[in-house]
């Protein structure tokens, strides 16, 4: 309905969009922390530094050379880590025992990074 003395606006579809099916729910919202911005159908770039759910290496499209990447995985020391040689030591392995946990990869926070523009892109830390 327009207001009077206004015409009415007929909005003209776009090329290549699928017309809106109102019997369906929305789509989910992207997790809490995210922009998402849609540059190609079926291409989502993500801005920002967002949570990864895996140690491992991950395809992506980087935010800042919107270049599609397998990132790059830096390991660091975090509170997973702290907390597994802390546990070790409660429990009497005291005597070098408690460093392995220096060692095992999946205890680390993984530090995900472009290997084209050393964007850090994200993080999984196994505990925060």
């Amino acid at each position: 309905m327009s207001a009077p003395g206004y015409p009415q606006q007929v909005q003209a579809p776009v090329p290549g969009q699928v017309p809106m099916d109102y019997n369906q729910p929305p789509p989910p919202p992207p997790p809490m922390g995210t922009t998402v911005v849609v540059s190609q159908p079926g291409v989502i770039v993500v801005a920002g530094q967002r949570q990864f759910t895996s140690h491992e290496p991950v395809q992506v499209t980087c935010s800042t050379c919107q270049q599609l990447v397998q990132t790059r995985v830096d390991y660091e020391i975090g509170l997973m880590t702290w907390v597994a040689m802390g546990g070790l030591c409660l429990i009497g392995c005291d005597l070098g025992c408690c460093l392995i946990p220096l060692c095992v990869k999946q205890l680390k926070d993984a530090r995900h990074s472009c290997p084209n523009c050393n964007t850090h892109l994200g993080s999984h830390q196994p505990l925060k």
